[in-house]
């Protein structure tokens, strides 16, 4: 079957499921300006976080990458940088690090004298970016334009065997016809690395995938008392629960694992190392380049992306689910009947169809943090 969808075709042979002006704070202190000028220009979102301020190293790096990220994301038509002026993250050096494949300015609160000022200015420009971006008409593209990222909430063994062939079918399909797929690296997905591995070419990816799935590093920042015996330390009912949700990641080869930030470098199918943050999560997904992100929850989550449309597909058994929260649920047996139907849905969905969480209006933004501020 030839897929297709309609999208926003860029320059960078990118295409974007919706066409934001995103207003992206550089700090905490100019969220209240960026909010200000998104609320009075129709068409623009606001990209607020709590960072910016007094990070340093690897933490500051962080930040900066996923602002990168967002600013570059095919879902953004153009990018307005507001700062105040005195941050560690300076507009300066976003602007030198985002691509320029799209309308980008910088304006700083101190810079023109007071946020009255910085509102104004900051609407002037929108203003004209959200009149271009409303003319652009949509155009029929391939899945190679494509980027889905797949993300596992709160799957349990019952689900896991209805969701996971059904998925694990999508993202063959996905990949097949040359479309990008990230799958959210979750604590619960690692014990699985070295099946995983198993499945990966590059050796360098290999070794790292391995070394995931090592340890319990995880487990151990939330309960310290869990002993290092440097082998294999998940229990047998964390690993075969791993095995389970393995399947969701299909049978095609896995490229490679990407880190904050990080945009993959060829099509196919890529790991993300994920939290249980659900925000940071998605964010973590909107800054390597997603347009649309499949979430697989037994009963639907009450918030989404604020770039990237969330379309969240539940098994049937899903006991005290919100259904106004859900896109799609898997009625059926047969696995492929229903990843037809669920691509079909996101093809829909990425040609324009609102998701539930998007007709709600829920769509946020996060920024993990690596280190203390100083």
């Amino acid at each position: 079957m030839n897929y297709s969808y309609e999208g926003f075709k860029r320059d960078d042979g990118t295409a974007g499921t919706r066409n934001y002006v995103g207003i992206v704070s550089s700090v905490i202190c100019s969220s209240a300006v960026v909010r200000e000028i998104s609320e009075k220009v129709s068409g623009t979102i606001p990209i607020v976080h709590a960072n910016g301020c007094a990070q340093l190293g690897d933490d500051l790096k962080l930040t900066k990458n996923m602002l990168v990220g967002m600013s570059a994301n095919p879902n953004i038509h153009s990018a307005l940088l507001v700062g105040l002026g005195c941050e560690t993250n300076q507009v300066s050096g976003l602007l030198k690090q985002i691509p320029k494949t799209k309308p980008i300015k910088g304006i700083g609160i101190q810079q023109l004298a007071g946020g009255t000022n910085t509102v104004q200015k900051g609407i002037s420009i929108a203003e004209k970016w959200a009149e271009e971006a409303m003319e652009q008409e949509r155009t029929k593209l391939s899945l190679s334009s494509l980027t889905v990222g797949v993300l596992n909430v709160d799957a349990d063994h019952d689900s896991l065997t209805e969701t996971g062939p059904v998925i694990g079918n999508v993202v063959n399909r996905l990949v097949e016809n040359d479309a990008n797929v990230i799958m959210g690296l979750s604590k619960t997905l690692a014990p699985a690395g070295l099946l995983l591995s198993e499945r990966m070419v590059d050796i360098t990816e290999k070794e790292k995938m391995i070394s995931t799935s090592k340890g319990l590093n995880r487990l151990r920042w939330k309960d310290p008392t869990i002993e290092d015996t440097n082998g294999n330390e998940y229990t047998e009912e964390q690993t075969n629960l791993a095995v389970l949700e393995s399947e969701m990641t299909g049978s095609v080869p896995i490229n490679s694992i990407l880190d904050y930030g990080e945009i993959p470098k060829e099509n196919g199918l890529h790991l993300m190392k994920i939290s249980s943050n659900i925000v940071e999560s998605l964010s973590k997904m909107a800054s390597s380049g997603c347009n649309i992100v499949l979430v697989v929850s037994k009963r639907g989550v009450l918030t989404g992306s604020i770039a990237l449309p969330c379309m969240t597909v539940t098994p049937q058994s899903n006991k005290g689910s919100f259904d106004e929260l859900i896109d799609y649920t898997i009625k059926g047996s047969n696995v492929h009947q229903e990843s037809e139907r669920i691509i079909e849905e996101l093809l829909e969905v990425c040609s324009g169809k609102q998701t539930e969480v998007e007709m709600l209006e829920l769509g946020e933004f996060s920024i993990p943090h690596l280190g203390t501020t100083y």
